[in-house]
């Protein structure tokens, strides 16, 4: 069924063209993941979908009755509030129809009519998981990393933890579309791996913004490419769909490259006619009509390559260092009485590439500027030693010490010549015009770029990089990634994109639970040793109360044959979940081969499913209840 639809929608500001005439259809297990360059108009797409925008010619369509919910990334949190009682607001609109059953209850459901529009809001709410919401709301915000944390006041949260109660609140409303645009922000690997669980038995149709490849590859079913105002779609996750896109641009060049030789050729020979023709009349009619074949031919010739497809490439050069770059001992830290890791020690090697991975909060980010020498270790007999040669360059997405009233131009003319200022910054996507905006006015994803390009500039032979693919779009991920490959320095990464960190990276360190290990090994290396210490306890889950059947109290009962019917679906319901539990159960009991974040994701989806069972169970009690006094 078609819940909603740009149909041959333009956009335009000012005299820009964002859109032209494009069209997307959203349906019932619509997975698409919408790409795209940085300032493509992806999120125009999405705020059309969602009715905050009005289409300059074409049309938006919306199912009557569909619901239309998108991911904010900077929500408003009312003061006071807990984070429990801001994630019930999430089911106003399901509290708001479970009121109106009561209230058709009470008028009596022997009345036909009424029985009717009864029937047409259960369905919604029965289709919306409204008797499931309890468990859904414990099931996301255990995996969203809430749990024990229902009592604190939402408002004093930080910034990466509001958005991902956001995320929560918005997975547990449950809209018929899901808008979410880097819904992966501030999330970490075992959260990732959740969400794209999740998603894959979301009920609704999705629209998916992230830079995270492995992300949309795993929740997504099809692609949709915005460029130069035009939508290209096709069945296929992202990576397969940018595949295509690859071998058909290489084809394209192939045969462009053909064309233009060919149309040459004949260029030349009516050319060569001409000197020939000399007085006779014959001779120039044959010119001329080669002249006309040369012109047909390059009508039909293929165009130019696009500009947006034009490849970005760039290279961190730098001297070697001594063969220790690195060395610590006793590095310890806590907060508030909470351990992030004590007795960190460790030798790091030049030319070797480490990941530095861990749950949200774990003390990653802390131990980079224990590193960096932006905090002190706790414990007095902590050494922290770099070696000889050793040049640091920290990837500031911040900007810190960069000018907010300067220009692109100007950070970049403090570092180089103003013609290499020009064509650096060309070289990096800013185009001429662009050049001369104020670093206050950059967007998140033209400071990464920034931050990229003077990071270039230093000569740095041990890079430390914080989750350096936020912001940016797939070509600079691909590009950065490039880079390194070819980079001969050290290298110290914090990232929770699984695709970026297994390209980059030959050693791993993780940080969780108060405890620092380091993995002498690659990612999949990192990922094979979880497996084999998972515990049985990675897979529990938090315990979900059932949710309340809707209150029929001093209310009239439906009739007798509904109840039957009822009761012979909440029967199969019950034996359908009792089959998902049992499968389930084998599995975790068996978890051989399974990485931590399936795991994970097992143990919520046991949860989810138990929590349901119970629902199903009470609701069939009471049903049955209700059917032995009809009788």
């Amino acid at each position: 069924m078609l819940l909603a639809a740009l149909q041959g929608v333009d956009k335009f500001y000012g005299e820009q063209v964002v859109l032209d005439g494009v069209t997307l259809e959203l349906r019932d297990a619509s997975r698409v993941a919408l790409i795209g360059r940085n300032g493509a108009g992806k999120s125009t797409i999405l705020r059309l979908l969602m009715g905050l925008e009005a289409p300059d010619g074409g049309a938006v369509f919306r199912r009557e009755g569909v619901t239309v919910a998108m991911l904010e990334q900077d929500p408003e949190i009312p003061p006071g509030v807990s984070v429990l009682e801001l994630a019930e607001r999430a089911f106003a609109d399901l509290d708001a129809l479970e009121g109106r059953l009561a209230a058709l209850e009470a008028e009596g459901l022997d009345d036909p009519e009424v029985y009717a529009r009864w029937e047409g809001v259960h369905e919604v709410f029965a289709r919306r998981g409204g008797y499931e919401r309890r468990a859904r709301r414990d099931a996301v915000l255990y995996a969203l990393g809430f749990r024990g944390r229902e009592a604190e006041v939402a408002a004093h949260l930080s910034g990466g933890e509001k958005t991902r109660l956001g995320l929560a609140r918005l997975l547990m409303a449950q809209p018929d579309v899901l808008l979410l645009d880097e819904p992966t922000n501030h999330l970490d690997m075992e959260m990732r791996a959740w969400l794209e669980s999740y998603l894959g038995r979301y009920p609704g149709a999705v629209v998916l913004v992230s830079h995270d490849r492995a992300f949309l590859d795993a929740a997504s079913t099809s692609t949709a490419e915005i460029a130069l105002g035009t939508l290209r779609t096709l069945d296929a996750i992202p990576s397969r769909y940018r595949a295509a896109r690859a071998e058909q641009a290489r084809i394209e060049a192939a045969t462009r490259a053909n064309q233009h030789k060919e149309h040459a050729r004949l260029e030349a020979a009516a050319t060569q006619m001409k000197r020939w023709a000399g007085q006779s009349e014959k001779l120039h009619r044959r010119a001329k009509a080669m002249e006309r074949r040369a012109e047909r031919y390059a009508a039909e010739m293929l165009p130019d390559a696009d500009p947006e497809g034009r490849t970005v490439r760039f290279a961190f050069p730098s001297e070697p260092s001594g063969e220790i770059v690195l060395q610590a001992q006793s590095l310890s830290k806590a907060f508030q009485g909470k351990t992030l890791f004590e007795g960190v020690g460790f030798t790091l090697r030049y030319g070797e590439r480490v990941a530095l991975v861990g749950p949200n909060g774990a003390g990653k980010s802390t131990l980079l500027k224990l590193l960096l020498g932006e905090l002190e270790s706790d414990d007095p007999r902590a050494l922290l030693r770099f070696g000889a040669r050793v040049r640091v360059g920290y990837y500031d997405q911040e900007l810190r010490g960069a000018d907010p009233e300067a220009t692109l131009l100007d950070e970049v003319i403090k570092l180089v010549g103003d013609r290499e200022a020009h064509n650096l910054l060309g070289r990096f996507l800013f185009p001429y015009e662009a050049q001369f905006k104020r670093v206050a006015d950059l967007s998140g994803g033209e400071r990464a770029r920034l931050a990229l390009l003077k990071l270039t500039l230093g000569a740095y032979n041990f890079l430390v990089l914080d989750e350096p693919t936020n912001h940016l779009d797939l070509e600079m991920i691909e590009a950065l990634e490039a880079a390194l490959a070819a980079f001969e320095g050290t290298l110290l990464v914090v990232s929770h994109d699984r695709r970026f960190v297994a390209a980059t990276t030959n050693l791993v360190w993780e940080v969780r639970e108060g405890r620092f290990t380091a993995f002498e090994g690659d990612w999949d290396f990192y990922t094979r040793k979880r497996q084999e210490r998972a515990a049985p306890q990675a897979a529990a889950a938090p315990e979900a109360k059932a949710p309340a059947p809707p209150k029929q109290s001093g209310a009239k009962t439906p009739s007798k044959w509904q109840l039957e019917r009822d009761l012979e679906a909440l029967e199969a319901r019950v034996g359908e979940l009792e089959a998902e539990l049992a499968e389930l159960a084998g599995r975790l009991e068996h978890p051989e081969g399974l990485s931590p974040e399936a795991l994970v994701e097992l143990g919520t989806r046991h949860a989810e499913a138990e929590a349901a069972l119970l629902a199903a169970m009470a609701a069939w009690e009471e049903t049955a209840e209700l059917l032995r006094v009809k009788a």
